[in-house]
């Protein structure tokens, strides 16, 4: 069961409609003139209805007995409601109720059904609605020219039409400033734009679908033990499990992601270390003949300057003009000196 709204005095607005606790609107196809502003669904109501989740069915009325007029009026009010429901977004193929907004006769129902049956001609008879009070929209339906009843208390006498899709009541809230009208959706599909149809499935299919929750919910649809637990202390299901795995994973991707970024500040480090000790060490000795490596330098040092003085000193082969004889003793003493 759902709660809506159909107003024509105003437009409340999606964000008040929903504030308010309702959650779908019947809404006019049909401007109501200067007495009326907020009668017609405008393109840019319908988008914000649909932006606040308000549901929309919609409905075509002017005067109170146009359905009076029959079937050539049903034609043409049916090209005009479809024409706005598609301006507005809507589809095809949902239905439109046209208003009997009167104590309808019995006398009056066979107008009123030759309307209707102008209206299926452009719609489909599936998709062709009464609003009215209990008696035109029981006749209308015990006559097929009607598939989908919006019932009004109005003019019922307390009686309810139980193939009614929506229920009018007459309690009338202020919702965003505007005197709306209650009502009441009574079936799950009750002509809103934005019903699906579901699926039916067959009891084999049904089993494999049970299973298939099973293994994603777990036992009992409590989750599985194995998977741990939650910040609740329930087991996790399975999309749990792989929720908190992928979390993991995330967690583990930006630990990886810091190592790499250590590594490569360590590397950098020890690029810059082995840089200095290469400079530091040029071409010193290793260990531990880098002990002496100063005392050897300077022996080096003075060998290779005797070896360049030794040309110089006299009494070497190869020095003066000619040949020189000594005699032995002088020889000795020179070697003495020597």
């Amino acid at each position: 069961m759902r709660f809506g709204l159909d107003y024509a005095g105003g437009r409340p607005g999606g964000a008040a409609i929903r504030a308010a606790g309702f959650d779908f609107v019947v809404r006019y196809l049909s401007d109501g003139g200067p007495t009326l502003p907020g009668k017609l669904l405008t393109p840019a109501e319908a988008d914000d209805l649909r932006a606040h989740g308000v549901s929309i069915a919609s409905n075509w009325e002017t005067t109170a007995a146009r359905m009076l007029d029959g079937y050539g009026a049903g034609v043409v009010d049916a090209r005009a409601g479809l024409a706005q429901v598609l301006r507005c977004g809507g589809r095809q193929d949902r239905p439109i109720y046209f208003s009997a907004d009167f104590d309808a006769t019995p006398q009056d129902q066979q107008r009123i059904n030759a309307y209707l049956d102008g209206a299926a001609t452009v719609l489909g008879r599936a998709n062709v609605g009464i609003y009215g009070g209990y008696w035109s929209v029981s006749r209308a339906l015990d006559s097929g020219s009607a598939t989908w009843a919006w019932q009004t208390d109005a003019w019922s006498g307390g009686n309810v039409e139980t193939r009614r899709n929506i229920h009018q009541t007459l309690r009338q809230p202020v919702v965003g400033g505007v005197v709306c009208d209650l009502n009441v959706a009574e079936t799950t599909d009750f002509g809103q734009w934005d019903f699906a149809e579901e699926a039916d499935v067959t009891p084999e299919q049904e089993a494999v679908l049970r299973d298939i929750q099973i293994q994603l919910r777990g036992p009992g649809l409590s989750g599985w033990p194995q998977l741990g637990t939650d910040e609740q202390g329930r087991n996790r299901t399975l999309v749990d499990g792989v929720a908190a795995a992928l979390a993991r994973i995330s967690e583990l991707e930006d630990e990886v992601g810091e190592l790499r970024t250590e590594i490569s500040e360590l590397e950098a480090t020890t690029a810059d270390l082995t840089e200095q000790v290469e400079k530091s060490c040029g071409r010193r000795w290793p260990w531990p003949l880098s002990l002496v490596e100063g005392p050897a330098n300077l022996v080096g040092e003075q060998l290779a300057r005797l070896e360049s003085m030794l040309p110089d000193l006299p009494g070497l082969p190869g020095q003066g003009g000619g040949t020189q004889h000594t005699s032995s003793s002088d020889e000795l003493d020179s070697r003495a000196k020597r």
